[in-house]
C-alpha cells in the first residue's frame, strides 16, 4: 500500500535520479541486493542472540539499524538496475533476498519467546499463501502488463507490501512486549493481502 502510494509521487522520480547519479558505474544492482541480504541476516542474528543479554536494548537497536540499511539497499537496487544493468536474474535474486530477510527476521523474533510460536506459525503460513498467489498471478501475466510494472514479475497491490512489512518488523524488534499482538495482526493482514491478490487475479484473468 505504501509502496504503491510512493510510486505515484514526484519523490520517487527524484529519489531514483539521485541514486542513479550516485551509484552509476560504481556498484552493480546485484551487489546491492547481496549486501542487503547480508545485513538483513545480521539483523536476524542479533535478534536471535538478544535473549542471552539482560540489557539487550542496544542489541535490538543495532538490529534495527542493520535492517534499515538492508531495506535501503533493497529500495535502491532497482533504481540502479534501471540505469541499463537490469537482468531477469537480478529480479529473481531481489525477490529471493527480500523474502529470505523477512523470513529469517521473523524466525529470530519467534525464537525469543515460546508464547510467540502460534502467531509466528500463522505469520509464516500467511506469507507462504501470499507468495503463492503472488507468483501464480505473476507467472500468468502477459508481457505487456509486465513491461508496464517495470518488474521481473507482475506485482498485484495489497494492504501489506514491502513498506508495511518493514514497519511491522521494526515495531516487533524494538518493542518486545507488543510481539504477541503485533504478530497476530501481521498474520491477519498478510492473509488479507493474499485474498486481495486472489481477487485481483480473478479480475485480471476472467
Amino acid at each position: 500500500m505504501l509502496d504503491n502510494l510512493l510510486s505515484k509521487t514526484k519523490f520517487k522520480e527524484s529519489f531514483e535520479k539521485f541514486i542513479q547519479k550516485t551509484f552509476y558505474h560504481k556498484i552493480s544492482a546485484n551487489s546491492l541486493t547481496i549486501l542487503g541480504l547480508f545485513l538483513g541476516l545480521c539483523s536476524a542474528l542479533l535478534i536471535w542472540i538478544s535473549p542471552l543479554y539482560f540489557d539487550n536494548l542496544y542489541i535490538l537497536i543495532a538490529s534495527v539499524v542493520f535492517l534499515c540499511i538492508s531495506f535501503f539497499f533493497d529500495a535502491i537496487d532497482g533504481a540502479v538496475a534501471r540505469t541499463g544493468n537490469s537482468s531477469q536474474f537480478g529480479g529473481v535474486l531481489d525477490l529471493f533476498c527480500d523474502r529470505t530477510v523477512e523470513v529469517f527476521v521473523l524466525i529470530a523474533i519467534i525464537s525469543t519467546d515460546t508464547f510467540l510460536f502460534w502467531p509466528g506459525i500463522f505469520s509464516l503460513a500467511a506469507i507462504v499463501l501470499c507468495i503463492t498467489v503472488f507468483l501464480a498471478i505473476g507467472g500468468a501475466v502477459n508481457e505487456e502488463k509486465l513491461e508496464r510494472s517495470e518488474k521481473i514479475i507482475y506485482y498485484a497491490n495489497g494492504i501489506m507490501e514491502r513498506g508495511e512489512t518493514f514497519l511491522f518488523l521494526v515495531v516487533l524488534i524494538l518493542i518486545p512486549i507488543t510481539r504477541l499482538i503485533i504478530l497476530w495482526l501481521f498474520a491477519f493482514l498478510v492473509f488479507i493481502t493474499a485474498l486481495q491478490r486472489l481477487k485481483a487475479g480473478y479480475e485480471l484473468f476472467r
